[in-house]
């Protein structure tokens, strides 16, 4: 029976001959080994010194997780660790081998990892005290994890990694009180199928010297148009370094979010291409953040149909500004027609006159969006 392994990113991992450093998993049986290993995404508040889960047990299913309940599912137990693990300390692609265990030759489409929310250290800040954490639950609790692909293992068995998001996991301060609540964000991949995203990210001389920036979040998002959603979060070293690790083969939007009181803007990358196997390399340059115009609208329209437009202008500290006026233009009269609100500059209406590209420009200042919108015929009776 193939041997299964799994490692704490959370990752799940299965021992196989192509992975040297999987060599003391043990399948000398004949039978496949499933080894788990974890890691996890850095956590994005610079004041916490560590965030401990005590991890029970992660166990895996043929059947998937069709959001029932996790007891009428048949689950093979792989990795058992019943210890504490500071999430912390699996940053940049570092993983946390959790045990091995066989397991059948097949395709596996659910995971459950299982805590015990009592036993968890929790979160503990910098100065050493601890701080306050809502697990909403006690004792035993399991979770189902996000399978973005059914796992293959092999007779040859397989490395799976459970990527437990720190950064997403514990939301911070979301009553006003300070405290962090546990809404566990939670993958799994099989490694042997992935790949990586990594670079410097630095700030350019808009703002002064160019160095190394320390603590910003970067983020993946995966999915495709009207469906995108984060899969994978890290944060820069102290030398800009990241890692967004254990990716599925694919083209990934990548963001970048300087650290909280820096005057730098984002950046957003939309076209990052992973292939498995590889690290695809991705540096990234911060300028100042001078403020921002954006449209929020639809990009997409039927012929002869109105949409509601609105501009958000947003100030170099990162504020909205609700008083800035705001001028619309439609550069394409022919395909686009724009009607402003009497009320409020910040609301358009824009009309779809004929089949085609139209292009709309909001502006304020010397700062503007465009929204370029495709209009296809109506097909409705």
């Amino acid at each position: 029976m193939p041997r299964l392994s799994l490692a704490l990113l959370a990752v799940a991992t299965f021992a196989a001959a192509c992975y040297k450093d999987d060599a003391t998993a043990g399948i000398n049986s004949g039978n496949p080994k499933a080894e788990v290993f974890l890691t996890d995404d850095p956590f994005p508040f610079d004041s916490v010194q560590s965030v401990q889960v005590y991890v029970i047990s992660i166990a895996v299913s043929t059947h998937p997780d069709t959001g029932t309940s996790a007891d009428s599912m048949h689950w093979v137990t792989v990795a058992a660790p019943h210890r504490q693990i500071d999430l912390l300390t699996l940053q940049q692609g570092l993983t946390d081998s959790l045990g091995a265990g066989p397991v059948t030759a097949d395709q596996y489409k659910a995971v459950l990892v299982t805590i015990n929310v009592d036993s968890s250290a929790g979160i503990r800040y910098k100065n050493g005290s601890p701080a306050v954490v809502r697990w909403h639950g006690s004792g035993q609790e399991s979770y189902g994890v996000f399978v973005q692909a059914p796992i293959t293992i092999p007779d040859t068995g397989a490395v799976i990694v459970i990527d437990f998001d720190v950064g997403r996991s514990f939301a911070y301060n979301q009553r006003g009180d300070g405290a962090f609540d546990f809404f566990p964000a939670i993958r799994a991949v099989n490694r042997g199928a992935t790949g990586n995203i990594a670079g410097t990210v630095i700030y350019d001389t808009s703002g002064g010297p160019a160095g190394p920036v320390a603590d910003a979040t970067v983020s993946a998002w995966g999915g495709g148009p009207n469906n995108w959603y984060i899969l994978s979060t890290g944060k820069t070293d102290a030398a800009g370094h990241y890692r967004l690790a254990y990716l599925l083969p694919g083209t990934y939007i990548v963001g970048v979010e300087p650290p909280s009181g820096s005057n730098f803007g984002s950046a957003l990358d939309s076209n990052v291409a992973v292939n498995k196997g590889f690290e695809t390399v991705h540096n990234v340059s911060l300028s100042v953040f001078r403020g921002d115009v954006m449209i929020q609208g639809a990009s997409s329209m039927l012929a002869n149909h109105t949409n509601r437009l609105e501009a958000f202008v947003i100030t170099p500290q990162h504020q909205q500004d609700t008083n800035a006026a705001v001028v619309w233009q439609s550069l394409d009269t022919t395909v686009l027609g724009l009607v402003t609100y009497v009320d409020s500059t910040h609301v358009s209406r824009v009309t779809s006159k004929a089949v085609g590209t139209g292009r709309i420009v909001a502006a304020s200042g010397g700062l503007a969006d465009t929204l370029v919108i495709h209009v296809v015929p109506d097909s409705t009776p």
